[in-house]
């Protein structure tokens, strides 16, 4: 009972982790949208040598990408409540498996009790490559805002300008400008991939459940007799 009470509470978390990602996803792509146009006036400005609308798309782009990076911090803290939920997965197909076990010795196994002992491996092994797949989107999650912030703390401080001097660290800063949308294109395609896995995962919830009720109907039958 605590094991299929178990396993639905996995599929629900789940099924919520989809959720937000899609909808990440779509906010994601259309504010990478939204910041790619608004670089190419910049851009534009800055080449026509037009100092004050080159300085306010300077503004606008520095305030897309302090959200960017508020959101970024919210994918962190999710992310980390993900790889919570997937270690607690794996140990409860940890315990699952040594249940197996016992069944296996007693006096009255079969093979269902090795088909239960070969289901609980596998189940084990899909719950720890989870909990990789997890802990690796974490850790580039936290890569990738990192450097938005270093980004970010460095184009704030400087301001454009077409005095000879400056010219170096201007070419620098606009290039900074266009990694930034790069770091935004890779949080995107790190979203997709984390909603194949949540996918991936919804498969393997739906056949750790079919196991669940095979079982339970096995045990129904064994009582009757």
């Amino acid at each position: 009972t605590a094991q299929r009470s178990r396993n639905a509470l996995e599929a629900r978390q789940n099924q919520q982790a989809k959720a937000i990602n899609e909808a990440q996803l779509e906010r994601d792509l259309k504010e990478l949208a939204v910041y790619k146009v608004k670089l190419a006036e910049f851009e534009t400005a800055y080449a026509n040598r037009n100092v004050a609308k080159a300085a306010a798309l300077k503004t606008e782009l520095i305030n897309d990408m302090q959200r960017e990076i508020e959101q970024s911090e919210k994918k962190i803290a999710q992310d980390k409540q993900e790889l919570v939920q997937s270690k607690s997965e794996v140990a409860a197909s940890r315990r699952e498996t040594m249940r197996s076990r016992i069944d296996l010795k007693t006096v009255d196994n079969d093979v269902k009790d090795v088909r239960d002992l070969g289901d609980d491996h596998r189940d084990r092994r899909d719950d720890q490559r989870d909990a990789m797949d997890d802990r690796s989107d974490l850790e580039q999650q936290i890569v990738r805002t990192k450097r938005q912030k270093q980004i970010y703390s460095t184009l704030e401080a400087f301001t454009f300008s077409f005095e000879p001097t400056l010219q170096e660290k201007a070419i620098a800063n606009k290039a900074l400008l266009q990694e930034f949308a790069v770091t935004m294109e890779r949080d995107i395609a790190a979203t997709k991939v984390e909603i194949a896995e949540d996918k991936r995962e919804a498969a393997e919830d739906r056949r750790e459940r079919r196991e669940d009720r095979r079982e339970r109907g096995e045990k129904r039958r064994n009582r009757n007799w």
